[in-house]
């Protein structure tokens, strides 16, 4: 699911640059609400498994792009509010999926737990048919009055007026989503860098996910475990719980993470986060109690979500609205890989010793702190831009 989530958004992400935000979240949204229900009425592994691979690449093109269009519809003022909702919602979409598992999951069995979980597509499909599409993508798509109209429902909605003879038009024409711009010596090692920063976050916290259950339910603390025997057991409420408890570092962290941009910029952000997250990670070698080992995997979410939502803060202040989605899907698909990786790791490294899985993510985390070392651009000051001429500029 991991892996087909991060080929959607390679290869699927940029068409947001082309065709509009709204039309492929909403495409995005129908997809993933389709093979959802496939994968709960699974009749054998092989069509559960290409369900999921399938729901995967739907997530790569609809959280990426939902980040994008809410940092173009909003003034520069309220940017970090709306990543904020944004990622608040992703995070506790995350926790609430964890609380019900510990309600249903062993009382209604996978499928209905499956059912249930689509139920907030339907309610997302209809908010996103009577919203406008991004002002700022239109007017880059040459339909300056298409932008003026969404412009003024959005004002409409909002109890503003606009002037009458309001006029908006580009000045620089530029290609939609183009792969050669996000890759050009001007973006360039702004997109290593930042690959490398979301590699390492989804990595960790996809790795995360999947090693927290193990974890929890084999006792582990620190480096004293022996390696575990594989066998496959129902997992138990109390482990649920406590993944739950795992989860809602997510949701701490966003409003600290808002607050640390808002007041102490992005660069000091990322690097506050990326010596956080290493701290936390190199620590869980050391055995302390079980409790003081579920507070660091609470850590090491808290300061993961940090981190995360300062890069996606960044890639919509840097790029302009020509290529926004197309650098982001870059970025995020390179994350995604991470998190494939990640959770490859943990299944492989996990019965040899769960020491391994806690050196790769400590290592995970020290690069971090290299990237965050390295990244110098301030881009809280940055208006949002349209084309790269804009860039040059700015």
């Amino acid at each position: 699911s991991y892996v087909f989530s991060a080929l959607g958004s390679i290869f699927l992400g940029r068409l947001a640059d082309i065709y509009g935000r709204k039309r492929m979240i909403m495409i995005s949204i129908l997809c993933l609400f389709v093979t959802s229900l496939s994968s709960a009425l699974a009749r054998s592994p092989i069509q559960f498994l290409v369900s999921r691979c399938l729901v995967g690449m739907s997530m790569g093109i609809t959280f990426p792009t939902s980040i994008v269009f809410c940092a173009e519809v909003v003034k520069s003022r309220y940017r970090e509010t709306a990543t904020l909702i944004v990622y608040v919602a992703y995070s506790m979409s995350v926790f609430v999926v964890s609380v019900l598992a510990f309600l249903l999951l062993n009382a209604v069995k996978w499928r209905w737990f499956i059912f249930i979980n689509t139920v907030p597509m339907v309610v997302c499909f209809v908010f996103l048919a009577i919203l406008p599409e991004s002002p700022r993508f239109l007017l880059v798509n040459n339909q300056a009055g298409q932008a003026l109209a969404a412009l003024r429902k959005m004002a409409r909605w909002n109890d503003k007026e606009l002037p009458v003879n309001l006029n908006i038009r580009l000045t620089e024409d530029e290609d939609l989503g183009s792969l050669s711009l996000v890759l050009s010596p001007m973006y360039r090692r702004d997109v290593i860098l930042l690959s490398v920063l979301m590699f390492c976050d989804l990595f960790i916290e996809f790795g995360n996910l999947i090693f927290a259950p193990l974890a929890l339910y084999s006792g582990f603390c620190g480096g004293k475990l022996e390696p575990p025997h594989y066998e496959c057991i129902p997992i138990t409420q109390d482990a649920l719980l406590s993944l739950s408890l795992v989860t809602s570092g997510g949701v701490v962290a966003c409003v600290v993470a808002v607050l640390s941009a808002v007041y102490l910029g992005r660069v000091l952000t990322l690097r506050l986060s990326a010596v956080g997250l290493a701290i936390f990670s190199l620590v869980l070698f050391k055995c302390i109690s079980v409790g003081v080992t579920n507070f660091l995997l609470f850590g090491v979410r808290f300061f993961v979500t940090v981190n995360d939502f300062a890069t996606m803060m960044i890639i919509p202040e840097l790029f302009p609205t020509t290529v926004r989605n197309t650098a982001m899907s870059v970025i995020n698909s390179a994350g995604k890989t991470g998190g494939a990786i990640g959770c490859g790791l943990v299944y492989v490294l996990y019965y040899i010793s769960p020491s391994l899985v806690v050196g790769v993510f400590a290592a995970a985390a020290l690069v971090t702190v290299l990237c965050g070392a390295l990244w110098r651009r301030e881009t809280q000051q940055y208006r949002i831009i349209d084309t790269s001429h804009d860039q040059l500029k700015q």
